[in-house]
């Protein structure tokens, strides 16, 4: 009768100890899933961040592997379109630098979005994206810089004494 009585304790026991084991594993992946939902509108800098976050919460053995396998993925993604979503953006603003000829700034900004654009090709950036942007580059890289102010020697001062328009008369 003892034994049966220990028995019946020590099940109690670890149905109680499986419950905290479960609201663990629960909150566990509720942080996960907390922190995907911070990544999706997230700068570059904060998305990297957020994504070693997960990779070092989803380091517990007790998460089930294919929850692992997908925050991983999520946060891999959100990571990518977080660096694609600034290179667009600096991309812009590089070619609205080289159309009003601030060329020093020009080549910061273009500097920043290669740097991103980079980040973005190795977190898996689709085929589409990496040929608009690297279109949109070399056209920044052609745009600016030679636009003159002034007569030059191509297009010298005119001098001439202008027509006077007869047609009106």
């Amino acid at each position: 009768m003892m034994f049966f009585g220990k028995s019946s304790a020590n099940a109690a026991k670890s149905e109680a100890q499986i419950e905290a084991e479960r609201l663990q594993l629960e909150r566990l992946k509720s942080m996960v899933r907390d922190v995907l939902q911070k990544m999706r509108n997230a700068n570059p800098a904060d998305a990297e961040r957020l994504h070693q976050q997960i990779k070092d919460l989803c380091t517990d053995k007790t998460l089930p592997m294919e929850f692992k396998r997908k925050a991983m993925e999520y946060a891999r993604s959100y990571e990518c379109n977080a660096n694609m979503r600034e290179t667009d953006k600096l991309l812009h603003e590089a070619i609205r630098m080289a159309a009003a000829e601030h060329m020093k700034e020009r080549g910061q900004k273009l500097g920043e979005a290669r740097k991103l654009y980079g980040k973005a090709c190795g977190l898996g950036a689709d085929l589409d994206f990496r040929k608009a942007a690297q279109r949109l580059m070399d056209t920044i890289m052609l745009t600016g810089g030679v636009a003159k102010q002034g007569p030059t020697r191509a297009k010298p001062l005119d001098t001439a004494p202008k027509a006077p328009n007869r047609a009106k008369l």
